[in-house]
């Protein structure tokens, strides 16, 4: 459980890995009808000008929901996530997410966290960098009593 109260700038989040395999990659393709040959043929990922299959743009961003949604479990909420593809995750590769708290703050009942968000290979190859908000509830404050 996320301790609101202690959430401030500089903080890390747990990182969350993936490997890029056939099994995963067809699973999602199955409940999202996304069966282009080229994140699943490796001959047709090579044609299209990589070293293999690759990953589908929609899972990659799963990806980063499936970090944030550990990290916060079922206290908050996502507000956003925005992601720039910049090289996709090639079959046999490990995917790893993560994130740092950029900044919080009160907006009405809730406490809004900003973060910059990233996912890397296992190369060290920056597949994309992100900024993602998310909000929770915020703590009650007890009230003075009256004087």
């Amino acid at each position: 459980m996320i301790d609101v109260d202690a959430l401030e700038p500089g903080q890390q989040l747990p990182t969350f890995s993936r490997e890029g395999t056939f099994q995963h990659w067809n699973r999602f393709a199955a409940v999202n009808d996304e069966f282009a040959e080229h994140h699943m043929d490796d001959e047709v990922g090579r044609h299209e000008g990589f070293s293999s299959a690759f990953i589908m743009a929609p899972m990659e961003h799963a990806y980063f929901h499936a970090m944030l949604r550990d990290w916060m479990g079922e206290a908050g909420r996502i507000v956003r996530v925005d992601m720039k593809l910049r090289n996709p995750l090639l079959r046999g590769r490990v995917l790893t997410a993560g994130g740092q708290v950029t900044a919080v703050h009160r907006e009405g009942d809730e406490v809004v966290v900003d973060l910059e968000i990233w996912e890397d290979d296992d190369t060290g190859a920056r597949l994309a960098p992100g900024t993602a908000v998310v909000a929770f509830a915020a703590p009650r404050r007890a009230s003075a009593p009256p004087a």
